[in-house]
């Protein structure tokens, strides 16, 4: 478990590095945007023995039909 979260954190990040790159910001910007945003709960991980992604795909499907 401690790997997967060490790599969640990792993605965190060089998430917010990337989105840093993008907006142009100079050293101290980023810095300041880093400590903003990385929160931990935006690494949390929570293990799950489900597989829920075909019930998210059947409501988005749902969701798409109802829409149209």
């Amino acid at each position: 478990m401690d790997f997967l979260e060490n790599l969640i954190i990792i993605n965190n990040m060089i998430t917010l590095q990337n989105l840093a790159k993008e907006k142009n910001l100079n050293e101290e910007e980023t810095e300041f945007f880093t400590q903003k945003y990385n929160k931990d709960n935006n690494s949390l991980f929570t293990p799950c023995k489900q597989y829920k992604i075909d019930e998210y795909r059947a409501a988005i499907d749902k969701y798409n039909q109802s829409s149209s």
